[in-house]
């Protein structure tokens, strides 16, 4: 009871509390101007105003659902919808939201400020030299890392394999292995084109091949010091999501429907894909446009769905929220994905210290296939994201593909 009473006091408060906040910021400013002789009654440094506002601002946040009811803001076209009479009783859950989206923006830029790891050459030196692997958030990466340790580590037991898991998001992870912070890391193949703003697909509209791709990466890798190799054969293609229900009640089967029916919807997506010219920007320029997006994390990019926050969700084909069918995938039938084959990005500063790397590396490619990867996230899923059901998944794929590059070796060319 009496908190409730204390609630109360607050909700009421607020309203006052904005309006004496505004007023003194407004004296403070016409002091500053010298107008109305107020200089001669008031003065403020900038420190003192700051202070002012952080002191009163938390009590306005906090008490702003009781006089604002709904915010919404638009940047470059998009919609970010925050309702403020919900954000009471989740203003936790608001405010991480805002937070994972500031984090995943700045923690790109570390590196970059930093510059080149001073230590990077001296960690590559003596018996035992070594390699730091990288890697996203989501649990196809926690596989893949263990993939690539056991592939370094083949016959070359005095390689020791750090494991940085998670590591950021896709521009983190590739500017630390530009700067040397990290060796290697499986990243995709859309990813990267859109680094360098490559197009997968000719003027003609046809599809590139996948080693076509490859190859016009490398052309700009040669100039940053990083190389890509062979893709693995499985993909993690990023779709579009609904629940069957919604989509059959709005009769939304593909992507292109969204041009005429997304303006009614909400979206849900992580921040990463949110930013990127090949994800929610280019559906903005294909035409999609919804009515508001809900940011989320890469990990949690389904929690608006039993709530029913969100209508579309942005997913990756091995999501068990798609393979088990809990979702449908909207059918991309102008092809405006590219596809995303998993593919390793090594520093060419550590190829040309220990080549024999890239010789390790090359048994995984075509080692597994989208379906191999599905069912291995599945797995580790079901075991609580256990990192030793991961190890003990990567040990199965590298057998397979040890056998299957001895075989290949092993005939007469």
């Amino acid at each position: 009871m009496k908190s409730k009473k204390k609630s109360s006091f607050l909700s009421k408060s607020a309203p006052y509390l904005l309006f004496i906040y505004c007023l003194a910021v407004l004296l403070f400013f016409l002091a500053e101007l010298k107008l109305f002789g107020l200089d001669e009654y008031l003065r403020a440094t900038n420190q003192v105003l700051i202070l002012f506002a952080l002191l009163i601002m938390p009590f306005v946040i906090i008490n702003m659902p009781s006089f604002i009811q709904s915010l919404t803001l638009k940047v470059s076209d998009k919609e970010f919808h925050v309702q403020l009479n919900e954000m009471e009783s989740n203003f936790s859950q608001t405010i991480g939201r805002v937070q994972r989206q500031v984090s995943t923006s700045e923690q790109s830029f570390w590196p970059i400020l930093a510059g080149e790891d001073v230590l990077a050459s001296q960690r590559l030196e003596g018996p035992n030299p070594k390699i730091i692997i990288g890697a996203k958030s989501d649990l196809s990466q926690m596989f893949f890392t263990e993939l690539l340790a056991l592939a370094i580590r083949h016959d070359n037991p005095h390689f020791v394999c750090e494991i940085r898991y998670p590591n950021g998001d896709s521009m983190h992870n590739f500017a630390e292995l530009k700067y040397r912070w990290l060796d290697v890391y499986m990243d995709y193949t859309g990813t990267c084109l859109q680094y360098f703003n490559i197009q997968h697909k000719t003027e003609a509209h046809e599809v590139k091949s996948a080693n076509t791709l490859t190859d016009e990466l490398n052309r700009y890798g040669q100039g940053l010091g990083i190389k890509w190799l062979g893709n693995l054969g499985c993909s993690e293609d990023y779709c579009l999501v609904m629940t069957p229900e919604t989509a059959e009640s709005e009769e939304i089967t593909c992507i292109s429907d969204l041009k005429t029916k997304g303006a009614k919807l909400t979206f849900s997506a992580d921040p990463e894909f949110m930013n990127r010219k090949d994800c929610l920007l280019g559906l903005l320029e294909y035409g999609v446009k919804f009515k508001s997006v809900l940011p989320c994390s890469i990990t949690d990019r389904y929690s608006a769905k039993e709530s029913g926050e969100a209508e579309v969700f942005v997913g990756y084909e091995s999501d068990p929220q798609v393979t088990g069918g809990d979702v449908i995938i909207l059918k991309d039938t102008d092809q405006f994905f590219p596809r995303y084959l998993a593919q390793p990005l090594i520093s060419a500063a550590v190829l040309k210290k220990f080549p024999e790397i890239e010789d390790r590396l090359s048994i995984l490619e075509d080692c597994m296939n989208t379906d191999d990867l599905n069912n291995i996230v599945a797995r580790i899923g079901k075991s609580n994201n256990d990192p030793v059901r991961a190890k003990e998944e990567a040990k199965l794929i590298f057998q397979q593909a040890l056998k299957k590059h001895k075989q290949k070796q092993a005939k007469p060319a």
